[in-house]
């Protein structure tokens, strides 16, 4: 049963770290070896947000029966929100295999960030853990020919994406992606819970 798989949540007892700065972002981070949960576990221990896309799966154990077992969706990636310093104290002293994203904007070689109202679809959207998701490889779908909306009901209300043809799929769906990193199509959604923004 999927509700005795627990969900990684930072609301433990933590020692919470010290913030020298008060510019608070979403950091794009790269875990190596896949230590995604690993690495959440031990954010939520130092009070940091974050998050981790996960999934469940039924694994087979040696003796032939099979586990509930929670796995990143995305592999090698972590989303930790928080200031640029306390993220480098930590790579440095607690978790030196989390790497920066960096991407380009206007000339400029940076940490890549995801704008909050971003994230928050994201989380909205994979956090549901939906069986029928589909994570999406980013260059198979022509995702500027999208339509901008905002799901106005069920269990993705609030979520904003771009309502687009999926390869291989009759309607259309919505996307919600980090560009760059990982873009999830919602199942097919009535078109009266969408509302184009």
């Amino acid at each position: 049963m999927v509700a005795s798989v627990p969900r990684l949540c930072p609301d433990v007892e933590k020692e919470q770290l010290q913030q020298v700065s008060d510019t608070v972002q979403w950091y794009v981070l790269r875990v190596t070896y896949q230590r995604e949960l690993i690495a959440a576990r031990r954010l939520n221990e130092l009070g940091v947000e974050n998050f981790v896309p996960t999934k469940v799966v039924r694994a087979k154990l040696p003796n032939g029966r099979t586990k509930l077992q929670r796995r990143a969706l995305v592999h090698n990636y972590i989303f930790v929100r928080s200031d640029r310093q306390t993220i480098d104290h930590i790579k440095q002293f607690e978790l030196p295999y989390l790497r920066y994203v960096m991407h380009t904007i206007n000339s400029v070689y940076q940490a890549m960030v995801v704008p909050p109202e971003q994230m928050r679809s994201f989380m909205l959207v994979v956090g549901t853990e939906d069986e029928r998701l589909m994570l999406l490889e980013q260059q198979s779908v022509e995702l500027k020919a999208g339509t901008r909306v905002r799901i106005m009901g069920g269990v993705f209300a609030g979520a904003e994406g771009l309502l687009t043809k999926v390869p291989g799929i009759r309607e259309r769906r919505v996307i919600v992606r980090i560009e760059g990193v990982v873009a999830v199509a919602t199942p097919r959604i009535e078109r009266e819970l969408i509302e184009i923004i």
